[in-house]
């Protein structure tokens, strides 16, 4: 039974895992003192800086700054909802749930995805094993080889072939023992004009599945393979999928992409394929709709960037520009990719090589400043139209998160138009307010997607978006000092300088407020806990302070037992002397201000601190 997964046996599942031996099965990790190394899966490096604690069974990137535990990796890795990724580690390590019971409808509800996920995965496979082993696939053999794509790329895809016929599939699905309904609800099959049979949607065409983020195919594309329209197909939206929140080659390209940190969004299921069988392994497709604002938030859990790789002609230029609003809205920047006209992906491959391809890529422009250029060439000479253009890449600028980057855009702009300066940066305040304006309210920060005490998490068939851990976002960050980064070390790692620092007091050993607040929170968090239990009661802290205890927890305690009550006592005489620097920083114009006795108390106050200091 799906339901809420009982606290105890969360905690059980995160006991009985051995966090080495799970990221060790993604990547190659190497003994080196207390702690395990390996290069990062989480973003492109040549030298290890992924650590793994197995004593606090905790994960760190000193490269990127992501960490956490098992659940948050598997999560990340696999882009799992939080009580997926339990469930999945409850497997692994043998450990048997036990989830509360759901309410009847929310029974019902789910069961009726699973099911029509199964019908799905029955499809799926008659398709895919027509095209690779049947006579009746000959057609879609024939046709990718001519294509030039063989066996590896039909088995990575799970390519399939629907023959001709208007009921091969109904006839199959029937004897598997598929509801007819289950099917129609999917879009897999139609029914008659007579009311009384079924016909199958895709008919000699060759067949893409695509797959969620679990690796579980949730619809499908086809395409034909003559000159006969529509050209492709694609499934209807269904219980099990919304083709505003799914990217076809998402699942197989998201590990590139976090690699390289970028993502090429091109718009057909061949543009895809092609591009991965060229060895550029971060593309996607969307499914025959524009880009979404799920779509957007999809691409910037894995890539900091996006390479836009639309068709040459009118409609592709104004898809780009779509496409390029609509990430710059979720704050990820967009390039342009630029082809010869009339080439896509696939016949530029072909003709000129990976290494042209590749050239291209790397002469990618801003989309701002090509929307901007197009935009103010497409005018003709009248002050009218040049007026209308401006005012266009001024909308377009207002949306921009970056205030630097709206900047830099508006002084091109009144290069490119001699519009005076001052006044396009009036009509931009204008456009930025207008904006604000027509914004929604903004949703308050969230916080690092674990699971809160108690797991009370949401039903599965909510957004899966809301368990996966996010990406850091451009939050203003604490600079910590080296005696705080010490002293907080102390904390994390060593339960009887926690103990020394509770009771002496906070505020002798931290100067900020605002990080005293933290070790204040760090303290409450930790009273009684076991070692190697600190991670996972820290999680709860605000996203902005998780690399920071992510990269202290992977020091070797080892490093301070034996000499932590000498490392206070350095910290806390730092600390001393830093306040005293402070207080001699005021009294300069605290005595200019003061008269008489007051006056003379501060200048001997002053000469006395300043004997302290020195």
């Amino acid at each position: 039974m799906t339901g809420q997964i009982a606290d105890d046996k969360i905690h059980e599942v995160r006991e009985r895992t051995d966090i080495v031996a799970l990221v060790s099965s993604y990547v190659t990790l190497k003994r080196s003192g207390a702690n395990h190394s390996g290069l990062c899966p989480f973003h492109s490096e040549k030298s290890p800086s992924f650590s793994v604690n197995a004593a606090r069974q905790f994960f760190h990137c000193f490269g990127c700054g992501v960490g956490g535990d098992a659940f948050s990796f598997l999560m990340k890795m696999e882009g799992l909802a939080f009580p997926d990724a339990v469930r999945r580690l409850a497997e692994r390590c043998g450990v048997e749930l036990l989830e509360r019971s759901l309410s009847p409808a929310e029974e019902q509800r789910i069961k009726t995805k699973e099911r029509l996920l199964r019908v799905n995965e029955v499809a799926a496979a008659y398709f895919h094993r027509l095209l690779m082993d049947e006579p009746a696939g000959e057609p879609g053999r024939h046709y990718l080889k001519r294509r030039g794509y063989g066996r590896n790329s039909a088995t990575e895809y799970q390519l399939g072939f629907a023959p001709d016929g208007w009921d091969k599939l109904t006839g199959f699905l029937r004897d598997e023992g598929v509801q007819p309904e289950d099917a129609r609800a999917l879009g897999l099959i139609r029914p008659g004009k007579d009311g009384r049979s079924d016909y199958d949607l895709f008919r000699r065409r060759l067949i893409f599945p695509v797959f969620d983020l679990a690796g579980r195919v949730v619809a499908f594309g086809g395409r034909i393979l003559g000159d006969d329209k529509p050209k492709y197909i694609n499934s209807p939206e269904s219980p099990v999928y919304h083709k505003g929140k799914v990217l076809f080659g998402l699942y197989q390209a998201r590990q590139a992409m976090r690699r390289s940190g970028e993502a090429v969004l091109v718009e057909g299921y061949f543009d895809q394929l092609s591009l991965e069988r060229a060895g550029v392994g971060n593309a996607v497709a969307t499914c025959g709709t524009a880009l979404t604002a799920e779509h957007a938030r999809l691409l910037k859990r894995y890539a900091q960037r996006v390479l836009l790789l639309f068709d040459q002609d009118a409609a592709g230029r104004k898809a780009t520009f779509r496409a390029m609003e609509t990430l710059q809205a979720e704050g990820l920047p967009a390039v342009v990719v630029d082809l010869p006209a009339g080439d896509d992906p696939d016949s530029f491959l072909g003709r000129e090589g990976v290494d042209a391809f590749r050239q291209r890529m790397a002469q990618a422009r801003p989309a701002l400043e090509l929307f901007m250029d197009e935009s103010l060439a497409s005018a003709d000479n009248s002050i009218e139209a040049r007026v209308r253009a401006a005012e266009d890449v001024l909308r377009t600028l207002a949306a921009l998160s970056s205030e630097l980057e709206q900047d830099l855009y508006v002084k091109q702009l009144a290069e490119k138009t001699g519009i005076a300066l001052d006044l396009l940066q009036q009509k931009l305040q204008n456009a930025r307010d207008a904006e604000k304006i027509a914004a929604p309210p903004v949703e308050p920060p969230r916080q690092m997607a674990v699971a809160p005490e108690p797991y009370d998490y949401p039903l599965p068939e909510e957004p899966y978006e809301r368990f996966v851990e996010p990406e850091p976002e451009a939050e203003p960050q604490m600079v910590w000092g080296r005696t705080e980064k010490t002293l907080l070390g102390l904390i994390l790692l060593v339960p009887d300088a926690r103990r020394q620092v509770a009771e002496q007091g906070v505020e002798l050993f931290f100067v900020r407020p605002a990080a005293r607040t933290l070790v204040e929170q760090i303290l409450q968090r930790l009273d009684g806990v076991s070692t190697g239990e600190e991670a996972f009661h820290l999680k709860s802290l605000d996203n902005v302070y998780q690399p920071l205890l992510s990269e202290l927890l992977q020091i070797d305690t080892d490093a301070f037992a034996e000499t932590y009550e000498k490392q206070l006592q350095d910290c806390r005489r730092a600390v001393e002397r830093e306040q005293l620097r402070q207080r001699l920083a005021e009294l300069p114009s605290l005595i200019a201000a003061a008269s008489g006795d007051r006056q003379i108390e501060l200048m001997q106050e002053f000469t006395h601190k300043k004997k302290q200091l020195n």
